[in-house]
């Protein structure tokens, strides 16, 4: 179960990456490449006709532009009324027979002129006929797959700039075609859409398109299949963001789960997206398909290392016990193994769950080892993650240290914050830590058949008292002055007493971290430590829900009533 859910959130991680650079926008041309692919050839409208101004029309006719009397009439030559005649050439500029040009527009009544941007008809002309955008919309790769309009007719459907995609019929030259000279002759265009353009090379009015398959389109014919999509209702319509990223999601954990079997996933998905086409929707193929592929990779490296992690297991048993970093420590220092150990400055920490014995009895062995199992791992973690050495685990316990095999400047503050986390970390358990700082034995103190690297010395011992201490002022970490003092500076603590541990006569002052305490606590401590005690009590009870105000209240009335001949200012502790 684990297994899948760390594929499902390693394949949701991917999803979310690509996700976002989905939405950065940098991949349009891609998609629009793999969009192209959608297009199939489909029955052109017969009503559409083009008449070509071609090589053969420019041979007969002359040179090109032609004078506007040849324009006039093609107009008079259309015995039947078609039902609108578009001029997909522009009349910009005045010439000597645009009244004669315009008197046959006007006769016909169909004709709709060009205008290019800035470029309209002559005025003459624009008296007597409509006109219209022809300009093409070219992307960054060359190819025209939008035209402009006026938004007027095509509403909802058109871009944020009035541009609608072309649904494209069929390649280059799939339309009725008639040229130009041919069609001066007459025909019979009853109720037919009449095109006039330029499909002549040397006239330079063709463009690369979804279905040009390298042969260039032109212009006229764009326009033609233009019309058709509006004529038909087949608009394009680009999938919302939304859907696009819930399908680079999906895909994303599918891939992440199944690996080479999500194949049959994206094979349904470009089914999908083909149907969705011809249904007028233009879904996002490069995320979901490039998902796909990373979500492979990810399988594959996933299964890699967990086989590898699996066959290796018994050979990385050390790391356990070890950060990488002493790992990589006693690797290049090997000697580090031998038998016997050093003296060094080591900061240790022990720490033990409150009231376990009294847990234990009331949970089964079961459910104990399972939550015991996870609270050490979580322990375990927090001490790696600040570079410590885990020692042992003696049954709910945990003891770990710093500064050993790797030199540690900032042990003692790497072992207060591993201490504040542990706190953090430790779910529905209540834990007891203690931490000193001093001069220990560090090494291997195990056999030559066992290696285990530990420590040694009164120090270790006093940070195991320490830890002890916590039940005796209610607090969760205590650390030694020795401690205290190498990060006063960095981390809050409050003075708590002066304390002789069990077996020493000697006293040091311990300190609990991470909290400054009552406002007047410290004059309070210093009454008790002066042997003031009625009016440290009087202080101390003013905190009832503090735990080391509640200790030391309690022994100043013990105090008051059985005065010590021989105070000095140090508790010696009974237990350990």
């Amino acid at each position: 179960m684990k297994k899948w859910l760390a594929l499902a959130g390693i394949g949701l991680g991917i999803g979310l990456v690509l996700a976002a650079m989905y939405g950065m926008g940098w991949w349009g041309m891609a998609q629009n490449r793999l969009a192209d692919m959608l297009f199939l050839p489909r029955p052109v409208s017969p009503d559409i006709v083009i008449i070509a101004i071609d090589d053969k029309s420019i041979q007969a006719i002359g040179r090109w532009p032609w004078d506007r009397r040849v324009h006039a009439r093609l107009i008079s030559a259309f015995n039947a009324q078609p039902s609108i005649i578009g001029f997909d050439v522009t009349f910009s500029e005045s010439s000597p027979d645009d009244v004669i040009l315009a008197e046959a527009i006007r006769k016909s009544g169909k004709v709709v002129l060009a205008a290019e941007k800035n470029l309209v008809p002559v005025e003459v002309l624009r008296r007597s006929a409509k006109y219209g955008t022809v300009d093409v919309i070219t992307d960054r790769d060359g190819v025209v797959r939008r035209v402009q309009t006026d938004g007027s007719f095509v509403g909802q459907i058109a871009g944020e700039h009035g541009e609608i995609l072309i649904n494209f019929a069929g390649k280059p030259g799939s339309f009725r075609t008639i040229s130009y000279v041919d069609a001066l002759k007459g025909g019979d265009f009853t109720g037919k859409i009449v095109l006039v353009g330029a499909t002549a090379k040397d006239l330079h009015d063709e463009f690369l398109t979804p279905v040009s398959a390298g042969q260039a389109m032109a212009g006229v014919e764009i326009h033609a299949n233009a019309i058709q999509t509006i004529l038909e209702s087949r608009y394009l319509k680009v999938e919302s963001g939304r859907i696009t990223v819930a399908t680079i999601l999906a895909m994303a954990v599918a891939a992440a789960l199944t690996g080479f079997w999500s194949l049959i996933f994206l094979l349904g998905f470009w089914g999908w997206s083909f149907a969705s086409f011809d249904a007028g929707i233009v879904r996002n193929l490069l995320f979901p398909t490039l998902v796909v592929g990373v979500g492979i990779v990810a399988n594959l490296v996933f299964k890699y290392l967990t086989e590898s992690r699996q066959k290796k297991f018994i050979q990385k048993a050390l790391g356990q016990y070890l950060s990488k970093q002493v790992m990589t420590e006693l690797l290049g220092h090997p000697e580090k193994l031998k038998l016997g150990g050093e003296k060094r400055m080591i900061t240790v920490l022990f720490s033990d769950i409150a009231g376990f014995t009294s847990i234990s009895e009331k949970t089964s062995p079961e459910e104990l080892a399972a939550k015991l199992n996870d609270y050490l791992t979580r322990m375990t973690k927090v001490v790696f993650d600040h570079q410590g050495v885990l020692d042992k685990y003696v049954g709910d316990a945990i003891m770990a240290f710093w500064g050993a095999p790797v030199l540690q400047a900032d042990q003692a503050l790497q072992a207060c914050q591993a201490a504040q986390a542990m706190q953090e970390a430790v779910g529905e358990f209540s834990v007891r830590i203690g931490i000193n700082t001093g001069e220990m034995i560090v090494g291997n103190m195990g056999s030559e058949m066992r290696f285990d690297y530990s420590l040694l010395g009164d120090n270790v011992n006093l940070g195991s008292r320490l830890e002890g201490l916590n039940k005796e002022y209610g607090t969760k970490i205590i650390i030694a002055q020795s401690t205290y003092e190498k990060i006063k500076d960095k981390l809050p603590a409050r003075l708590l007493d002066t304390v002789a541990v069990k077996g020493k006569e000697l006293g040091i002052k311990i300190y609990e971290l991470g909290s400054g305490g009552p406002e007047d606590f410290e004059k309070a401590r210093k009454l008790y430590e002066e042997g003031k005690f009625a009016a440290a009590a009087k202080l101390f009870s003013r905190w009832p829900n503090d735990g080391p105000s509640k200790t030391l209240l309690a022994r100043c009335r013990e105090l008051i009533k059985v005065p010590s001949k021989r105070w000095n200012g140090v508790f010696h502790a009974t237990s350990k």
